[in-house]
């Protein structure tokens, strides 16, 4: 069975998920940076017995003790390869003559002459590159990758049992929002992520207040909620008394299985983000067979979004265009349930046992 040495940033869901997808395959060993970041809740993260935080007591010997038996490993994933750790374990690489393969979900290219080249000697060394979609290939083709070592695998947090066959009808949506404590008689536009700046939500209550001044019927028979909690959460608030919003409902931290039957619950997501490396809420909405309206400073958006097929694009920081997208949506079911269909389909494939059978194609091809 091959030895595989894999580092990490935190054990996001996701990607604890992955990796135990690839410990059914070979021998791991695998090692995470860090147990948290400061932006999201500690409830978010997932610990697996089997893997290791270095910064737990005792854990950084342990990987200082597999680095000293590097060759014995018959490969390196560093799959968050930008961290500190990360790059020292590539450089042991190089040196040491033992293949690395690297992920990226997902990055806008913004030179820098040092950095550039930086990157250039980690990824030009790479024996595989995993991208998921375009955008990573660019980015890995902007450093050195040879084309020929990028695969692509559909980035997800979902697994098959998450999946959709079709939208939710009225009956199930009903019987979400009475378990949610949702309006019956209001047509609900979700948004999901953390209270910081990157993820605009300031600029979307902007835009639900133009959409209101536009067309004040049309929004008084909808509401929009908003999950995720962070540090803005109180300067949010304010904005919504200053604007006088009383149809949008700020709530906190929810588990996974809360947060599918939100999206079951729902007509319309939205992410107004002012910059996502990816952004996987859009596949999880597009999963559950919602119309998604995402800016074009969100990477999943602009790879998975056709206009007017299964969601809608507009420029970060506008929101005028966010407000027109909101209003042609809200005025149209026809269009939303046309797009809610063709989102389930596409996302038929999308799932994290896809990423494991990706990686372990490639890696057994090493």
């Amino acid at each position: 069975m091959k030895k595989i040495l894999i580092i990490s940033s935190f054990p996001a869901p996701y990607r604890v998920a992955v990796f135990r997808g690839l410990a059914a395959h070979y021998d791991i060993d695998v090692f995470f940076e860090f147990v948290k970041d400061q932006s999201r809740s500690d409830q978010w993260f997932e610990r697996e017995k089997a893997f290791h935080i270095l910064t737990d007591p005792g854990e950084m010997e342990t990987y200082r003790k597999c680095l000293r038996h590097l060759k014995e490993y018959n490969l390196v994933l560093a799959y968050d390869y930008n961290n500190r750790n990360a790059r020292n374990l590539m450089l042991r690489c190089i040196a040491k003559g033992v293949p690395y393969c690297i992920n990226c979900d997902g990055a806008f290219i913004n030179r820098n002459w040092l950095k550039d080249r930086v990157k250039h000697l980690f990824i030009s060394h790479a024996r595989a590159c995993f991208a998921s979609g375009r955008f990573a290939r660019d980015y890995f083709l902007a450093y050195g990758a040879k084309p020929e070592n990028i695969y692509f695998h559909r980035f997800t947090s979902l697994t098959e049992k998450d999946l959709q066959t079709a939208p939710a009808a009225a009956k199930e949506k009903e019987d979400m929002r009475r378990e949610l404590g949702l309006p019956l008689d209001k047509k609900i536009v979700l948004s999901i992520g953390q209270f910081i700046y990157r993820k605009g939500y300031d600029i979307l209550f902007d835009a639900w207040k133009k959409a209101e001044e536009d067309n004040a019927d049309l929004l008084s028979s909808a509401c929009l909620v908003v999950l995720g909690g962070g540090e803005k959460q109180k300067e949010y608030e304010e904005q919504l008394r200053r604007l006088s919003l009383t149809n949008v409902s700020l709530l906190g931290y929810r588990s996974k299985e809360d947060v599918l039957k939100f999206y079951r619950a729902s007509d319309i997501f939205v992410l107004p983000t002012r910059e996502d490396i990816w952004g996987l809420v859009v596949n999880e909405a597009m999963a559950q067979g919602l119309p998604v309206i995402a800016t074009d400073r969100c990477i999943a958006a602009v790879e998975l979004i056709t206009e007017g097929e299964n969601g809608l694009l507009v420029a970060s920081e506008n929101p005028k265009q966010l407000a027109e997208a909101l209003r042609r949506l809200l005025a149209d079911e026809n269009l939303r349930l046309f797009m809610g269909e063709n989102n389930i389909k596409k996302m038929s494939d999308c799932t994290i046992e896809q990423i494991v059978k990706c990686h372990t194609e490639v890696i057994d091809q090493l």
